[in-house]
């Protein structure tokens, strides 16, 4: 088996989405990470590990990149983040294209569909994080007063969200599985580290925030309210090591539902971007749970939306930002 100590020192994802400066500097190409692939003793745990720090490498690039970009003027900023938001998805495409053919290899069906599985939620949290770190950029806050290209970051970050929260109930055909029915990536909570309950719980309050702040139609919300109550559910299921994020996902679907009976009463105007957020809506807005706060630097939970008119506008300046 290939060195664990080399392998795991240069996942980083502790530190990509920890805030803090990755561990060790690359010396190499994300692609290059691939020769290693040749190696006599390299397992499938070993492509999945090396698949998981070609990602990185890409994420810690951008990450550089979009942060330096961040100290010109707006308008330079806008441009360069564009150009480098394109450039690192259609590094991320290819990322995910050719690693699931390496990963096609593998003989046992269950194995491969897992694997396949699991380079698909890497890849749509990387999207989410790329795109909500593009908008942090800016500074800017709340998605009223947001330009064309900050709207654009947030939306694709909420499709992003979407299917990772779908990958998320992708069911299992392992044969031990009842019926094919149990969702394969859920079920390998029983034995993984806080670090992915915490994104998973995140994914879900992610989501759940972005639809009702970008107003999506009320249906389509309470479609993504019926896939977290299937995430809650499925996670009941499982030896329950880290009650603190099973309580959050519990938490913020509550606040959600809340929000949106809010907001639905307010279907009838015309423009529902302009719909002024009620009491539970700005509750579920302002949910932070202090695991988000101080553990980890995931990102877009500063997000909101204050709808206001001129004559609003000072009187709200504090909080428009």
């Amino acid at each position: 088996m290939m060195s664990y100590y080399w392998i795991v020192s240069h996942i980083d994802s502790f530190s990509l989405d920890g805030g803090h400066v990755p561990v060790m500097t690359s010396r190499t190409t994300p692609r290059k990470i691939r020769a290693l692939l040749n190696h006599a003793e390299c397992t499938s745990v070993d492509v999945r590990l090396l698949s998981q720090v070609e990602l990185n490498l890409i994420r810690t690039d951008a990450y550089s990149d979009i942060i330096k970009n961040s100290s010109s003027s707006l308008l330079e900023d806008e441009d360069a983040i564009r150009a480098k938001v394109h450039d690192t998805t259609t590094e991320l495409s290819l990322w995910l294209s050719e690693w699931s053919r390496v990963v096609t290899d593998e003989p046992t069906l269950h194995q491969r569909e897992l694997a396949l599985l699991n380079l698909h939620i890497q890849y749509d949290w990387a999207l989410i994080t790329l795109h909500l770190k593009a908008v942090s950029a800016s500074g800017i806050e709340n998605i009223a007063i947001m330009n064309d290209f900050q709207k654009e970051m947030i939306q694709r970050a909420k499709e992003a969200s979407t299917r990772h929260l779908r990958h998320l109930l992708e069911v299992s055909t392992c044969p031990s599985s009842p019926s094919g029915s149990a969702p394969a990536y859920l079920s390998t909570f029983k034995w993984t580290m806080d670090y992915v309950w915490a994104k998973g719980a995140f994914s879900i309050l992610l989501v759940l925030r972005l639809s009702v702040l970008l107003r999506d139609p009320v249906s389509h919300t309470l479609g993504l309210l019926r896939d977290a109550h299937r995430v809650l559910e499925e996670l009941k299921k499982v030896t329950i090591g880290y009650i603190p994020y099973f309580q959050i996902l519990q938490t913020s679907i509550e606040k959600c539902e809340a929000a949106l009976m809010d907001y639905s009463t307010q279907q009838d105007i015309s423009n529902p971007s302009l719909a002024v957020s009620g009491p539970a809506e700005s509750d579920f807005q302002g949910y932070a749970p202090n695991q988000f706060t101080f553990e980890w630097d995931f990102p877009g939970l500063n997000l909101k939306h204050m709808p206001l008119g001129w004559q609003d506008l000072f009187l709200d300046i504090d909080n428009l930002f």
